[in-house]
C-alpha cells in the first residue's frame, strides 16, 4: 500500500476533492422540484419575515418537517445570498464533509489507515450520497447527525466493561445529536437509536452499556433543546402544526404508500447496486465475512445499526430513495473492514462470489445507459452539450469498471481507490455536466428566462394548471397558483400582469377571457418534462393587448 493512502494528507485531498466537486454542482444544477424548492422557498420565506417558528409556503402552512434544517439554510442565505438555491443546499456540503471526517476517524478505531480511508472514500462517492448532497433537503444534515449519535453509542458499547466511562462526556454527544436530529426529521434519529440498542440486548441479554448514557439527563437535554420550537410552533398555529406533522406525514408513511411513493418489500436491496455503486461491488466479499463480523465489538454495533433500519424501511409502505442514506456509513465500513480480511473459499464458492462481483460491478453501465437515455430524451436545446458530458461520464465509468475488474482480480487497494475516484468524477460529471442541461427538465427555470427576455419584468404573476415549486422559487413568492377561469379574471384586473396557462386549462381560460372580453396578445409558448408528474407540458405565457391610442380603430 503506497505511504500516501495511510497519511492524514490523503483524507485532507478527498476532502478538497468533495468540496470542489459538490459545491460546483450546487451552483449549476436548478431546484429541482418537488421536495427541494418547497425547502429552499419556505426557508427564504422564514428569512424575508424573520417568522422562525412557522414553516410557511407561500401562505400554506408547511408542517411535514420540523424547523431546524430551515434555521440552517436561514443561516447560509443569510450569507451567501437568498435567492440562489446553491445557498440553500451549502449546509449539505458542511454535512458531507464532516461526515467524511467523522467517518475516517470510527474507522481509524478498528481498522487500519487505508481502510478507513477507502471507507471514506466509498461512502462519500457512493450515488445516493453524493446525489443527496446536491439537493436543499434534510437527509444529508440528518445522517451526520445520526452518524454523530451513533458514534457516541458505539463508544459506551465498546467500553462497556471500563469504570471510567462514568466520567465521559459521551452521553452529551448521543443525546445532543438525537435532540438536533429531531429538529430536523423528526422520531427518526431516535428510532434508529432504539433500534440499535435493542438489537444489542437481543444479542447480549442485557444492555448494561446503556447505563452510561444517563437517560435522565439526556431526555431532559432533549427537551430542553427541543420542547421550546414545539411549544411555540403548537400556540403560533393552535396544534395544527404538531397534528398535520404526525397525522399527515408520519402516520401516512407509515400506513400507506404517502404521494404515490409506494413499492414492495426487498425494493432497496433490489436497488442497493445503484444507490451505493461503485462500493456495492464489494458486498457479496461482505456476506461471506458475516461470522467474523458477529464476532467483532465493532463489526457487530454496525450490523445493529443497519440490518433492523433497513428491515423497517423495507417493510414501511412508502419507499423514497433517500431513506437508506442513515446506515450508509456503516455500511462502508463493513465492506471495507471486509475487504481487507483474507479469504478462503472453496472452489465453487469463490466462483460464485467472483460472478457476484461482476453482477455488481456492471451496475456501472447500467446507470450510464440511464444517463445517455435521460440526454436523449430531455436533452431539447441543449442535446449537443449533454452529449459532450455523456462520452466524459462514459470515460470515467469505463476507468471505474477496469479498476473494479483489476481489484477482483488481484485485491490490491490502489485499483479499488481509483475506482472510487473516477466514479466521483463520473457523478460530478452527471451532476455538474448533465443535469443542469437537461433543458426539457427545467421547465420553471425556462418560464423565468421567458419573462426576463420580454423587456420587462411583470408587477404580478398567475399561473394555472402548472403549480411546481420550483416556479415559486424562480418567480417569488407573490406568485398566484389559480386555476383557468380565474386566471382570465386575473388578467381582466391587471393591465401589465402576466397568466402562465398550461395547455390543459387553455380552453378554460380562453373561455373566460372571451366572455371577459380581455383581447389577449400572441402568447409565448415554452414547452418541457415535468419531471414531477412524468408528463410532457407546455405553458403559454399570456399578457393583454395593450392599445396606445394610436392605431385607430382597427
Amino acid at each position: 500500500m503506497a505511504p500516501f493512502f495511510q497519511s492524514r494528507t490523503a483524507l485532507y485531498a478527498l476532502l478538497a476533492l468533495l468540496t470542489v466537486t459538490v459545491f460546483s454542482g450546487q451552483q449549476v444544477l436548478p431546484p429541482m422540484d418537488r421536495d427541494e424548492a418547497r425547502f429552499a422557498q419556505a426557508s427564504r420565506q422564514m428569512l424575508q419575515s424573520g417568522d422562525y417558528v412557522t414553516i410557511r409556503f407561500q401562505d400554506e402552512l408547511r408542517a411535514k418537517k420540523p424547523a431546524g434544517i430551515h434555521w440552517l439554510q436561514v443561516a447560509a442565505a443569510s450569507v451567501l445570498g437568498e435567492n440562489h438555491i446553491g445557498s440553500y443546499r451549502f449546509v449539505n456540503l458542511l454535512a458531507l464533509i464532516s461526515s467524511v471526517f467523522i467517518l475516517y476517524h470510527i474507522g481509524l478505531s478498528f481498522c487500519k489507515s487505508h481502510v478507513a480511508l477507502a471507507a471514506s472514500a466509498a461512502f462519500s462517492t457512493s450515488l445516493l450520497v453524493f446525489a443527496e448532497a446536491h439537493l436543499a433537503k434534510t437527509d444529508t444534515v440528518l445522517m451526520m447527525l445520526i452518524l454523530i449519535q451513533q458514534w457516541a453509542l458505539m463508544q459506551s458499547y465498546l467500553n462497556r466493561d471500563d469504570a471510567n466511562q462514568k466520567s465521559s462526556t459521551k452521553w452529551l454527544w448521543f443525546w445532543g445529536a438525537m435532540a438536533a436530529g429531531i429538529l430536523v426529521k423528526g422520531p427518526v434519529a431516535p428510532t434508529i437509536a432504539a433500534l440499535t440498542i435493542l438489537s444489542l440486548f437481543l444479542w447480549h441479554r442485557n444492555a448494561n452499556f446503556i447505563k452510561y448514557l444517563r437517560f435522565r439527563r439526556g431526555i431532559l437535554l432533549v427537551a430542553i433543546i427541543c420542547l421550546p420550537w414545539a411549544i411555540l410552533v403548537s400556540l403560533a398555529t393552535e396544534g395544527a402544526f404538531l397534528d398535520i406533522a404526525l397525522t399527515e406525514d408520519f402516520l401516512a408513511k407509515v400506513t400507506s404508500g404517502q404521494e404515490s411513493h409506494g413499492a414492495p418489500p426487498l425494493t432497496y436491496l433490489a436497488l442497493f447496486g445503484f444507490l451505493m455503486w461503485p462500493a456495492s461491488v464489494l458486498f457479496p466479499t461482505a456476506l461471506v465475512h458475516l461470522r467474523p463480523m458477529l464476532a467483532n465489538d465493532s463489526t457487530r454495533f454496525l450490523l445493529a445499526w443497519i440490518i433492523p433500519y433497513w428491515i423497517a424501511i423495507e417493510f414501511m409502505p412508502t419507499k423514497l430513495p433517500h431513506y437508506p442514506l442513515p446506515v450508509m456509513p456503516a455500511l462502508a465500513l463493513l465492506l471495507l473492514w471486509s475487504a481487507s480480511r483474507a479469504i478462503k473459499l472453496q472452489t465453487f464458492s469463490h466462483r460464485l462470489i467472483i460472478t457476484s462481483h461482476y453482477f455488481l460491478l456492471a451496475f456501472g453501465p447500467v446507470l450510464l445507459v440511464a444517463i445517455i437515455w435521460v440526454g436523449v430524451m430531455f436533452g431539447g436545446e441543449n442535446s449537443p452539450v449533454v452529449f459532450g458530458f455523456t462520452i466524459v461520464a462514459a470515460l470515467f465509468v469505463g476507468l471505474a469498471i477496469w479498476h473494479g475488474h483489476a481489484w477482483i482480480q488481484t485485491r490490491l487497494w490502489y485499483h479499488l481507490f481509483i475506482m472510487f475516484g473516477t466514479a466521483l468524477m463520473f457523478h460530478f460529471t452527471v451532476f455538474t455536466g448533465v443535469a443542469p442541461n437537461l433543458a426539457r427538465v427545467h421547465v420553471s427555470v425556462a418560464v423565468a428566462d421567458s419573462l426576463e427576455q420580454s423587456g420587462s419584468w411583470p408587477t404580478t404573476i398567475a399561473a394555472a394548471g402548472y403549480h411546481e415549486p420550483s416556479l415559486v422559487f424562480h418567480l417569488g413568492q407573490d406568485v398566484l397558483l389559480i386555476g383557468g377561469r380565474e386566471a382570465a379574471l386575473f388578467l381582466a384586473e391587471t393591465l401589465d400582469g402576466v397568466a402562465l396557462i398550461e395547455v390543459q386549462k387553455q380552453q378554460e381560460f380562453l373561455d373566460m377571457a372571451h366572455h371577459l372580453g380581455i383581447v389577449l396578445a400572441k402568447p409565448q409558448q415554452v414547452a418541457g418534462f415535468n419531471i414531477s408528474k412524468g408528463e410532457d407540458v407546455i405553458i403559454l405565457i399570456y399578457k393583454r393587448e395593450i392599445f396606445d391610442g394610436t392605431s385607430g380603430n382597427g
